[in-house]
């Protein structure tokens, strides 16, 4: 029975290829978009769900309250893992990762890398693929370095690298590290990546003993490991008695607060500070999911539409197999049979076209994804297969096995009104959808076109950033050196130092408490006399640095807006900063955005020497490394040649050094690389729903002017012109666009004020958009409908009349 179920399935589609091939192709692009964006989904949802014990795993936070304010930071003290392994007795390991960036010197040539300096409990906790080396103990001393694959080909090539050396500088020496092991490179859903690992025992090169044992100073992340069966609500009754105890007379009840967070969620937590990994905002997932449904959604709509628009040259079969003894299930199971075969054809194509687009995806999420061939793949497949089947099929199925054969068979069959309602809401849906996704298109692109052309209260153009891979001592002398010897170059129009440009970001925090006992923080870099005016920064009131005037080195300071408001300088100039600090402000320059656009602009102080002001500040808190750059901005020119020129300068000054550069403006870009990306897929998902909906549409058009070839015919020969044929048939579709433009238009409205929500600085939302999007969605509709009603308005009627 069900053979013969399959083989009429067959061949009624193979009867009706053209409407069978529209069924097909709209459901496997459908499949298509749905399986890769749940692959991409997928992979966001499952960083680091790789390690064995990720349930027990978590990364400590903290939250320093002062008066009013709170502090929150997923960077924390050095101090912190080994206080809470001593003192929390369900605490079974803990583990610190700090980002350094080693100068390594190999073959007579230096580099620099990305190490992450970790406790030996590592590999304990994490379960990272070790290649080469003893598991157990892969720093059996300080000076040790375990290299990733990628690291380890690098500088060895095929060569086994356990055993050999590298000189590498973290501190003021160079000291020769032996490899002890090769790890695997991170997996890509992880929250730590690294290059290289190092021994934590280095610290002491890098930090004096005071700042490893401040609890106000945060330098990397804590990683700890609960015991079985404990969870972190049972331990934060015990973080405050530790803290004091940590604390002492600096302890104050709620002041500094503890917690974990599970490694799991790392990832998706916005509600945290990023640590030393970028983290992703989850409403991007909820984003390209929705879209993956709505196009899945959309297809199958396709489906149901022809399936009931098809339905009358389906009738008088239904007709005669009921007169001749088939059961109304029986017929259910041939329509929802002929559903599931085209469902698993289109799933066929959608796995081949998924496949074949993999790499153009990865190129536009920026992801290596791959195809799990494991059975929870295979399994979401037939689920999906099914899933779609049943919504493909179930309502024709029922609908034509509906029919009364009497009425059929006298060939008195007419369209029923619950029909004919659904269809047109089928329509609506489809479109409603589709004009949805274009008016976020044109929105996202708004948005990401205001960051590209937002005036940031500095000059971006041109610049180039060099950094020194040095630290704060020995940058500054190569910088400046360095300096010197690009200004000899024509081509050069500008070159600053500092110890962090506009490529980083955030820069220092740093935090003091007032005399009122109220805590206060501000963003601080460290600049040079030439940074201001070669940035195009503009000046408010009083002046920037003079390189020639002496007390600007050591007694001069310059802040923006936000940190005159902070703290109420009505008549800055002149006066000494507030707090421990002894610096005179000598002027104070307009907000700039030196961070994203996401956050408004921060207060900020900038001195030429960073030392009086890191010995008297209360809290340091560093994302980065405090390496000395140079930017340089390049007259007009060719691109590649503007890099040789910096090379070369830099091959004069350092010339065992590695160049290692970025340009400014793709730095800036790059911190908008998630709605851009987000931008990209909308852009082709709306374009591929319409695309669908346009393609279900001509097929419904084409059922519609097949069953009114006769009144068409008698128009014709009525006098009727083709363009009033052309608007019989458009002006329903046109209405019922209308009505899906209505109901579009307040959801694509929140959706999108949600979105812009996550920005300080965003577009409004304009009328014309929306309008754009409905007339985008009519003319497309129109031309569909043209196509096909030109077709018949132009056949000869004389075809459709002469059986009359």
């Amino acid at each position: 029975m069900i053979r013969n179920y399959f083989k009429i399935a067959l061949r009624n589609l193979m009867h009706n290829k053209g409407y069978t091939a529209i069924k097909i192709a709209g459901l496997a692009v459908g499949v298509m978009c749905c399986i890769l964006i749940m692959l991409f989904v997928n992979s966001e949802w499952s960083f680091d769900k790789f390690h064995s014990k990720s349930d027990r795993l978590y990364r400590v936070w903290q939250d320093e309250k002062y008066e009013d304010q709170n502090f929150i930071n997923t960077i924390t003290p050095i101090i912190m893992g080994p206080t809470l392994e001593a003192n929390i007795p369900e605490v079974e390991g803990m583990c610190r990762v700090l980002s350094v960036n080693p100068t390594i010197t190999y073959s007579q040539k230096d580099f620099t890398d990305q190490a992450l300096m970790v406790d030996t409990s590592f590999f304990r906790l994490f379960d990272f693929k070790l290649l080469e080396g003893n598991r157990a103990n892969l720093f059996p001393q300080t000076n040790t370095v375990v290299l990733s694959k990628t690291t380890a080909k690098k500088y060895f090539g095929n060569t086994s690298a356990v055993g050999q050396y590298l000189e590498m500088q973290l501190g003021n020496e160079k000291e020769q590290f032996i490899v002890t092991g090769i790890i695997e490179d991170a997996p890509e859903p992880s929250s730590i990546q690294y290059n290289m690992l190092i021994s934590f025992a280095n610290v002491g090169k890098l930090f004096s003993e005071g700042l490893q044992k401040s609890w106000f100073n945060i330098f990397g992340e804590t990683y700890v490991m609960l015991r079985e069966g404990v969870s972190p609500e049972q331990l934060y009754p015990k973080f405050p008695d530790m803290m004091k105890q940590a604390l002492g007379e600096n302890y104050q009840p709620g002041g500094f607060e503890v917690y974990l967070q599970p490694i799991t969620e790392i990832h998706l937590d916005t509600s945290l500070p990023q640590g030393i990994q970028p983290i992703s905002n989850p409403k991007y997932s909820y984003i390209l999911a929705t879209i993956g449904i709505l196009i899945l959604l959309v297809a199958c709509a396709n489906f149901v539409i022809l399936a009931i628009g098809h339905s009358s040259s389906r009738a008088r079969e239904v007709g005669v197999r009921k007169v001749m003894g088939a059961e109304k299930h029986q017929l259910i199971y041939q329509f929802m049979g002929e559903a599931l075969i085209v469902t698993c054809v289109s799933m066929i194509l959608g796995l081949g076209f998924s496949l074949a687009l993999l790499n153009p995806f990865n190129t536009i999420i920026n992801r290596e994804l791959a195809f799990p061939l494991d059975i929870s793949f295979i399994l979401f497949c037939l689920l999906l297969v099914l899933v779609i089947a049943f919504i493909s099929g179930f309502y024709p199925a029922i609908f034509l096995s509906k029919f009364n054969p009497v009425v059929v068979l006298k060939g008195k069959l007419s369209s029923k009104k619950g029909s004919g309602l659904l269809r047109q809401s089928l329509v609506i849906g489809q479109f409603a959808a589709s004009i949805a996704m274009i008016i976020c298109t044109i929105v996202i692109g708004q948005q990401i076109d205001y960051f590209k052309s937002k005036d940031l209260g500095y000059n971006k153009e041109q610049i180039i950033v060099v950094s020194t891979n040095l630290n704060r001592k020995d940058g500054t002398v190569l910088a400046e050196r360095y300096r010197t010897e690009l200004l000899k170059h024509p081509e050069v129009a500008e070159a600053t130092v500092s110890l962090y440009s506009f490529a980083e970001s955030p820069w220092i925090t740093l935090g003091f408490t007032n005399e009122m006992n109220a805590y206060r923080s501000f963003q601080y870099n460290t600049v040079d006399a030439n940074f201001i005016e070669s940035m195009d920064i503009k000046i408010k009131e009083g002046r920037a640095f003079n390189h020639q005037i002496t007390s600007d080195i050591t007694n001069a300071a310059v802040v923006n807006e936000a940190f005159a408001s902070l703290f109420g300088l009505d008549e800055p100039i002149g006066k000494k900063l507030p707090g421990p600090f002894q610096q005179e402000i000598i002027g104070v320059v307009k907000n700039f955005n030196f961070q994203s656009l996401h956050t408004p602009v921060a207060p900020l102080l900038m001195t030429m020497r960073s030392d009086s002001i890191f010995s008297k500040t209360e809290n340091i808190g560093m994302a980065f490394s405090p390496q000395p750059r140079i930017s340089v901005r390049m007259k007009a020119g060719n691109l590649s040649d503007n890099v040789k020129i910096l090379e070369e300068a830099w091959k004069q000054v350092a010339p065992n050094q590695d160049f290692v550069n970025t340009f400014l403006d793709a730095s800036i870009e790059a911190q908008y690389k998630a709605e851009a990306r987000t931008s990209t897929i909308v852009k082709i998902a709306s374009g591929l729903s319409i695309f669908i909906a346009s393609m279900g549409l001509f097929g419904l058009v084409t059922l519609i002017l097949s069953r009114r070839k006769k009144e068409i015919g008698i128009r014709k020969v009525l006098g009727a012109k083709v363009i009033s044929i052309i608007k019989l048939i458009s002006i329903d579709f046109a209405v019922l666009i209308i009505v899906a433009s209505i109901i579009a238009f307040p959801l694509a409205w929140w959706f999108m004020k949600d979105w812009l929500q996550e920005f300080a600085y965003k577009v409004d939302m304009q009328w014309w958009v929306f309008a754009l999007a409905s007339l985008a969605a009519i003319v497309i509709a129109l031309i569909t409908i043209s196509l096909q009603t030109i077709k018949t308005a132009l056949s000869n009627p004389v075809h459709s009349l002469r059986t009359e």
